[in-house]
């Protein structure tokens, strides 16, 4: 008795080392020209041969030396979370993934060694010396606003030997859900590598509401330093909602928090750290639409000494604009030089709230705990968050 609205977008992307702009600006192309397919409940899959390169230049040691005889090292020591933090699709500079549209998706975590390029015949995996060993073939995917989405599996096919690419497959399990996902995935929203935003681009002089909605969410790096759509005039913005107020009223709606931690390395707490972390509240990200945390804890370390409980306390929930402070479970220890800070949004309820004592000592720089329960749905929840910083 349930249906659901899939759509899959088969593409290939332009080839060869040093061509990632040409990538991001076809995918782009592509997600727009079938932008009438891919509407917001639907559960979209991209995928293809991407073409996304191992990158070498994200490594320093790699720059000057033979970068396909070191990635060939890797793949031999079956390195693949150092490969991984070399894939050019999710460690690219985070504001070209939002300006292509690659933060509207996740991707499958990376569990298996290069797929390209290979050499044809050879059953298993060795490389072609024209062309540094790449994760080309990929899958990602998009879940719908009315569903969740699994990822149970995700392989290559080594024993193929009739192409010098390996295929790659992804499993997926759908349900009725509220845009969530799960599994061992990558968020393309925040994967990428961070680097100080551009300048926001001129607004079109005559865009529609859809063409603002997709301004928003392509600079959605730049949302993290400052207003999320000031470049958008006021009456036209974007509305900031929790998507799951859609269904506040079912039992199933589940509470949403959102930790965050900073060691501030004993320089002054700024806004614009503040505004990086702190994500507006957001849990998540689903097109258009920011899904809010129902709690938010932060903790602090090494937090300068002049930095006051209460501007600390006033410059967090400046960029929390729909949540305010639970005063029981925040704690301030200057001695210990940390806090631990717990805000919730202003429609959920919270009782009990409570801290414990800092402790220090030991191998123990500071630690400090606290609780509370949140009613939502008609469920409460226990929550403790225990902030701590351990001796280096």
């Amino acid at each position: 008795d349930k249906s659901y609205r899939l759509a899959f977008v088969g593409c290939h992307l332009p080839a060869h080392e040093g061509k990632l702009e040409k990538r991001n600006g076809a995918l782009r192309q592509i997600l727009d020209a079938f932008q009438s397919f891919l509407s917001g409940e639907a559960v979209v899959f991209t995928f293809g041969d991407l073409n996304y390169r191992i990158n070498t230049t994200y490594v320093d040691a790699l720059k000057d030396a033979d970068a396909w005889a070191t990635v060939v090292r890797l793949t031999t020591g079956r390195s693949v979370p150092r490969l991984a933090a070399l894939d050019e699709l999710t460690r690219q500079p985070q504001v070209n993934i939002d300006a292509c549209g690659l933060a509207a998706f996740w991707t499958p975590a990376l569990s298996f060694l290069p797929t390209f390029k290979c050499i044809k015949g050879v059953a298993g995996l060795r490389y072609d010396r024209g062309r540094v060993p790449s994760y080309t073939d990929r899958v990602l995917f998009r879940p719908g606003s009315n569903t969740d989405v699994t990822c149970v599996a995700h392989e290559s096919v080594p024993a193929v030997t009739s192409s010098d690419h390996k295929p790659v497959s992804a499993a997926f399990e759908i349900s009725v859900g509220f845009g969530n996902v799960h599994g061992d995935i990558v968020d393309l929203a925040t994967s990428g590598s961070d680097e100080p935003p551009p300048a926001a681009p001129a607004r079109p002089e005559a865009a529609g509401p859809n063409q603002h909605a997709r301004i928003a969410q392509e600079i959605d790096a730049r949302q993290r330093w400052g207003d999320p759509q000031a470049h958008i005039p006021e009456g036209e913005r974007v509305q900031l909602s929790d998507r799951s107020s859609e269904a506040s009223s079912s039992r199933d709606r589940p509470l949403r928090v959102l930790a965050v931690t900073l060691n501030c390395g004993d320089a002054p707490l700024k806004a614009v750290e503040l505004r990086a972390f702190l994500r507006h509240g957001r849990v998540a990200r689903r097109g258009t639409r920011d899904v809010l945390a129902d709690v938010v804890a932060v903790t602090l370390q090494e937090v300068k000494i002049s930095s006051l409980f209460a501007r600390v306390d006033r410059l967090i929930e400046a960029h929390l604009s729909q949540h305010e402070r639970v005063p029981n479970a925040c704690i301030a220890h200057l001695q210990a030089r940390m806090f631990l800070l717990v805000f919730r949004r202003r429609d959920v309820a919270v009782s009990d709230a409570t801290h414990g004592r800092v402790i220090t000592g030991g191998l123990v720089k500071g630690a400090c705990c606290a609780a509370l329960t949140c009613a939502i749905a008609d469920r409460s929840y226990r929550l403790a968050f225990i902030g701590c910083h351990l001796v280096t």
